[in-house]
């Protein structure tokens, strides 16, 4: 077939990219590559490459769908429970994300800036969910199946799945985050049947092409979770992994952090790794619990398949606290004293007793700013942001262009090193083949000399048979004829 019949015949399936043209050119090349790989796959030859299809047919699609859309992704990826949302939270300034995100919430929620407060959700189709649930019984996750079947999930999931995409606009702050809690909270049984949500804020403070998105951990029970966010990480153009700095950074942790940089393996200097609720190691005796933590981590992550120095380790390793951060931007000298009990964690007790007794409103209000500013910067929330929008958004656009260029060339050499390594098996197996038509060939040939000899056989049977034959014949006509002499000479005997 020629290309030109070819592309005629799947023109669907081709996408159109307007904002660049070498982006074009590589979305019709990914576009035809995974037509031709699905007719590969239906192959009976192909049947053990499955994952193989699987994983490059959702790598291609996320390309593909990301270059109709371009937007700046930022992952905020990690461990269940590792505080990824309330993170959101912090650098959104209103507690929109859910932070009562359990290993049964399976949702790509996506926060960015908008004009007008909005939800949009996307559900899970009829086969995306069948494929789900079988994961489910299969790999034995009671947790999921129970607390499906005590929420009444299934009196619901003809209602939604496969459903259009919805949309809603929000006058009221308040009136969003409960739509969110609807779609998200584990509590919910909505929530299973959500495959992403997108969120927009007036107060996000980015460009509207970029996004922060909350994914499912790394280390969900539940495979498929676990699979949403490796997939994502593709996309995604910078990551925040986040762990939890009470932990000693384990071997589930390591094995989680492995993953995400080989999956972001070309975007080193754009994954960061935040040690959460630093809140709770800072000891207020004065040593500092995180600064051993971050010299452990350090010493994991410096080596050539991680950060690669030593210094880029130290730059991208962040201690945060974003459960003290909102709790201090709303401290003030009137509602100190209320508020001082959710900071007692990380401030002296004798601080807190000196900023009661002082009775100088003007001293006072030095101290509870001075306070203030020390654990601010001791949240490091406001040092991410500055992060953020300084080094991962600047020339961001550019980044964009980039990361696509890249994304490319690792999906291209993907392809070609499946062509290639096939090809040679194809080869192999014709060699094979032609080995065993060879061998099959002698056979034939050995078989036919054997049936040669028979059918030679046979003739002299046959010839044996027809001589028998001929013999009996003369011997049964001088037998007739010899009657004939007797039945005459009867006839002339006379007898009176």
């Amino acid at each position: 077939m020629r290309v030109e019949d070819f592309i005629n015949q799947n023109r669907d399936k081709i996408v159109d990219v307007h904002w660049n043209e070498t982006i074009q050119k590589y979305v019709k090349n990914l576009s035809l590559s995974q037509v031709l790989l699905n007719n590969l796959k239906k192959e009976e030859y192909f049947d053990s490459f499955s994952n193989f299809f699987e994983n490059i047919n959702n790598e291609i699609e996320n390309y593909i769908k990301n270059a109709k859309n371009p937007t700046y992704q930022i992952a905020i990826v990690g461990t269940i429970k590792a505080g990824k949302s309330t993170l959101i939270n912090a650098l959104i300034g209103e507690d929109i994300a859910s932070i009562n995100v359990t290993p049964e919430t399976a949702t790509l929620t996506k926060f960015r800036y908008s004009e007008k407060n909005y939800v949009k959700i996307k559900f899970y189709t009829n086969d995306e969910w069948n494929k789900i649930w079988k994961n489910a019984q299969k790999n034995g996750v009671t947790i999921f199946l129970n607390e499906y079947k005590e929420l009444g999930a299934e009196s619901i999931k003809n209602n939604l799945l496969g459903k259009k995409e919805e949309y809603k606009e929000f006058l009221d702050i308040n009136e969003l985050k409960k739509e969110v809690e609807k779609w998200t909270s584990s509590q919910s049984k909505e929530h299973y049947f959500v495959e992403e949500i997108e969120i927009g804020v007036e107060n996000l403070n980015l460009p509207p092409q970029v996004c922060l998105v909350d994914t499912p951990g790394l280390d969900d029970i539940a495979e498929y979770r676990s699979k949403i966010t490796e997939n994502y990480i593709d996309s995604a153009n910078a990551v925040l992994f986040c762990f939890n700095s009470k932990s000693s950074f384990s071997k589930s942790e390591m094995s989680t952090v492995a993953r995400v940089f080989s999956k972001a393996r070309y975007k080193k200097e754009q994954i960061y790794v935040l040690g959460t609720q630093k809140d709770i190691l800072e000891n207020k005796n004065g040593e500092d619990d995180w600064k051993k933590q971050k010299n452990f981590v350090i010493k994991k992550l410096e080596g050539t398949e991680y950060f690669e120095t030593t210094k880029r380790a130290e730059e991208h390793i962040i201690g945060i606290s974003s459960l003290i951060y909102p709790i201090v931007k709303k401290i003030n000298i009137d509602n100190f004293m209320e508020l001082a009990e959710n900071i007692k964690s990380v401030v002296k007790m004798e601080e807190l007793v000196k900023i009661a007794l002082e009775q100088d409103k003007d001293k006072k209000l030095k101290i509870v700013e001075d306070l203030k500013k020390k654990l601010i910067q001791f949240s490091n929330i406001e040092k991410l942001e500055d992060i953020i929008k300084n080094t991962l958004l600047k020339d961001f656009n550019k980044r964009l262009l980039q990361d696509f260029i890249e994304k490319y060339r690792l999906l291209a050499e993907e392809i070609k090193k499946f062509r290639d390594e096939n090809y040679k098996v194809v080869l192999t197996k014709k060699k094979e083949f032609e080995l065993d038509s060879t061998e099959l060939e002698k056979r034939i040939k050995i078989e036919n000399e054997k049936i040669k000899k028979l059918d030679e056989t046979n003739k002299r049977l046959k010839e044996k048979i027809e001589i028998v034959k001929r013999a009996f014949n003369n011997d049964l006509k001088e037998m007739e004829n010899a009657f004939y002499e007797l039945e005459k000479k009867i006839k002339d005997v006379n007898i009176d």
